[in-house]
């Protein structure tokens, strides 16, 4: 969900989610986030959802190798 915020280990608001849904090849909740540039790949964040706090990775996209050939 977009406008949720996008906290540190701490506590810390460090940016904002764009866009989020459900992903069914990761089976996994997946989202699109600005984030201050102190926030490093890797890094563990937490979103709140609703008032949930709940763990996110920052990863680099995209969130999935793809099988599908460039060179088509």
């Amino acid at each position: 969900r977009s406008h949720m915020d996008v906290l540190s280990s701490d506590g810390a608001t460090v940016g904002e989610v764009t866009s989020g849904t459900f992903s069914p090849t990761l089976k996994e909740g997946i989202a699109l986030a600005l984030v201050d540039a102190s926030v490093s790949i890797d890094d563990e964040v937490v979103v709140d959802v609703r008032g949930r706090h709940v763990p996110f990775a920052v990863v680099k996209a995209p969130f999935v190798v793809s099988n599908v050939r460039a060179d088509g």
